[in-house]
């Protein structure tokens, strides 16, 4: 019996490692990329109980959960990468404009991280109460 349990429980926990890489907020000691404005899901999914959320709001929060911090990791690993392409073009002496193009792309991509911080914010305060909301921004020490 055990041995059939051991391939579900490995499983089980792979995918919560994942999905807890996936959440969390991006160092950017390690990175380099812009430190967040605001970051507010990990914190809401950790107070889902203080904040007194709803079987929808927990439902909400469980949707986002499975898609967005992923798409937010894409960003932030491009990104990486784009600032290693242009940490070698500045070392290898290549064209103005090339160095130009890859600054750009970043400068875009930090926008972008920005933005869809700023996103997760207004989705969080269409999903909790005018009350919810301020709390998870105190939890989250933004106020």
């Amino acid at each position: 019996m055990r041995t059939k349990l051991l391939p579900i429980v490995l499983a089980a926990c792979l995918t919560a490692g994942a999905a807890a890489a996936q959440m969390a907020p991006s160092n950017p000691a390690e990175t380099g990329l812009a430190t967040p404005i605001v970051a507010l899901t990990g914190v809401l999914s950790k107070n889902a109980d203080a904040l007194g959320l709803d079987e929808p709001q927990r439902a909400a929060v469980k949707d986002w959960v499975a898609t967005m911090p992923a798409k937010r990791k894409a960003v932030e690993d491009e990104t990486v990468a784009l600032r290693t392409e242009l940490r070698a073009a500045i070392a290898a002496g290549a064209p103005r404009e090339e160095r130009q193009a890859l600054a750009e792309r970043i400068g875009a991509n930090e926008t972008r991280l920005m933005m869809m911080r700023s996103d997760c914010a207004d989705n969080w305060r269409t999903v909790l109460s005018a009350d919810q909301f301020a709390k998870l921004l105190a939890l989250a020490g933004v106020q």
